[in-house]
């Protein structure tokens, strides 16, 4: 059975919507395929930080598709890295068929993303390029992709979010104590004092 691989280089974005209202933005790209109700899994760029509106990440993604569809979709969704949660900044959304028509070379292409709002701004610059492999065995129709060498940044994150999250539980906790001891013993010693 034949299987198409498509190459995607994520480049950089630029003119992006700032979210972060202190500071600078650290951005990374989320991208996917969908359509006819399958849907790859999300594989993420590394983040850019301190990058800001203008972030640059050279970064090469591969899917695997059994068969090629023009109807599929392609999604890029760019997001902030927060220290809590992250903040979506933009996404577009690529029809197979601009990318099928298109495939020429690998040159460079450039998407208006759109913002919560519904506006257009900003831009993502990737390059594509489709290619034949041959598979011994069918497994059904549908999209596969390689490995997310990022898998490790966001497992490493959700640890240092649940280590800060007990650091302040442990803190408070502590403080709350503290206080109530102190709440504690000025009782004593005002029933103390009350009864002399």
């Amino acid at each position: 059975m034949e299987s198409t691989e498509l190459t995607l280089v994520i480049h950089y974005a630029k003119d992006l919507k700032d979210v972060k209202h202190f500071g600078t933005m650290d951005p990374y790209a989320v991208v996917w395929i969908a359509g006819y109700s399958k849907e790859s899994q999300k594989i993420t760029t590394p983040v850019a930080e301190k990058a800001g509106c203008y972030p640059e990440w050279n970064y090469s993604v591969k899917f695997h598709i059994v068969p090629v569809k023009r109807e599929y979709s392609l999604f890029i969704q760019i997001k902030h890295e927060g220290t809590m949660f992250d903040r979506h900044i933009g996404e577009v959304e690529v029809p197979f068929a601009d990318l099928l028509d298109a495939d020429a070379s690998t040159d460079k292409r450039s998407y208006r993303l759109s913002i919560p709002s519904g506006e257009k701004k900003g831009e993502i610059i990737f390059a594509h390029q489709f290619s034949k492999l041959d598979v011994d065995e069918d497994d059904g129709t549908g999209i596969s992709h390689a490995t997310d060498p990022c898998e490790k940044r966001k497992r490493d994150k959700v640890i240092n979010l649940a280590k800060k999250v007990t650091k302040i539980w442990c803190f408070r906790s502590s403080v709350c104590g503290t206080i109530c001891a102190g709440v504690g013993w000025a009782y004593r010693l005002n029933q103390t004092q009350r009864w002399k």
